[in-house]
């Protein structure tokens, strides 16, 4: 919902100053109205009344460039899966290509809350409606608890296949789990993916722990992994250098092909809508990786990527 909450606060922006626009964003979460009527300016003297105003900067970006590298991929890829989908609406919000097909997996409670709000929707937006209705959009619910795992369940979802060219983002998942359960999870999910497939996904700066300064103000960075603990309840228990995170990736069977962070889209994506964002605004605790598969297509599941993770991580 905090992301849903920031995806609400950059279409509150006027049309010519906005990274992207989500319609869907406010009814994603309680309270929508406040944050409507408080506006952009608002919103944004709140965020940095609580001394955490570049946190806006850093998740409104990485949503831009997720948007830019789905939408970018869309004409030859044929498969969206979202992983940890949350409030995620790139499925309804993005212009796609009509073939391509979108499979949302997260927990089935958290899943069922969101289908609740969509149905809601759908009852007055039609192109919400026409998205659930013809199945452009499967919701895909996996619980670990039970045993249940994301390749077995995505691969019985009808329209779902292994040999399609499939991209999948892990946005802002990876720091509250286990690195196992990070590795566990991408094994899984490559052994149904076919060669030049395609990963977008978040990580943690280990700096933020061990230098912060380098990810933003020292004083600010702590208040954010302190807020996140205090209001979530869910601490951030891993982190990567990007040297480690390539050599964690590159294990499982991906090819990284870019690691940036926030501060390398200030050109790109504010300065040309005249958002001239102070560099110390420009806070980069997350960095963001474009990873293609690199197994061939002779039954990637049976395919080394998986015999690697075993021998590291011992499952």
């Amino acid at each position: 919902m905090g992301v849903a909450k920031v995806r609400h606060y950059e279409s509150l922006h006027e049309p010519s100053k906005r990274l992207y626009h989500d319609p869907y964003a406010t009814s994603m979460y309680p309270g929508g109205f406040v944050q409507a009527w408080l506006g952009e300016g608002g919103t944004r003297w709140l965020y940095d009344a609580l001394g955490v105003g570049g946190i806006l900067n850093m998740l409104s970006i990485r949503t831009k460039w997720i948007d830019d590298e789905i939408t970018g991929a869309s004409a030859s890829m044929e498969q969206l899966v979202i992983l940890g989908a949350g409030y995620d609406t790139r499925g309804f919000r993005l212009d796609l290509n009509d073939s391509m097909q979108v499979f949302e997996v997260d927990q089935p409670d958290v899943q069922a809350k969101k289908l609740k709000k969509l149905e809601h929707l759908s009852k007055s937006d039609g192109h919400v409606a026409s998205r659930m209705t013809s199945g452009a959009v499967k919701f895909v619910a996996v619980d670990f608890n039970e045993g249940e795992s994301i390749n077995d369940k995505l691969s019985n979802t009808e329209g779902y296949c292994a040999t399609k060219p499939t991209v999948a983002t892990m946005e802002g998942v990876t720091q509250y789990i286990p690195k196992t359960s990070t590795a566990d999870t991408l094994t899984k999910l490559i052994s149904i993916m076919p060669a030049g497939s395609k990963l977008l996904i978040s990580y943690v700066d280990e700096n933020v722990f061990e230098d912060p300064a380098q990810c933003g103000p020292p004083d600010a960075v702590k208040k954010v992994v302190s807020m996140v603990s205090g209001m979530m309840g869910e601490k951030w228990i891993s982190s990567w250098t990007p040297q480690g995170f390539q050599t964690f990736l590159e294990d499982l069977g991906f090819h990284v092909v870019s690691d940036t962070t926030t501060r390398d889209y200030r050109e790109k994506y504010m300065v040309p809508l005249g958002r001239e964002v102070d560099e110390r605004e420009m806070w980069a605790l997350e960095r963001f990786v474009v990873a293609t598969v690199q197994h061939d297509l002779n039954g990637p599941a049976n395919s080394s990527p998986g015999a690697k993770k075993k021998d590291l991580f011992g499952f």
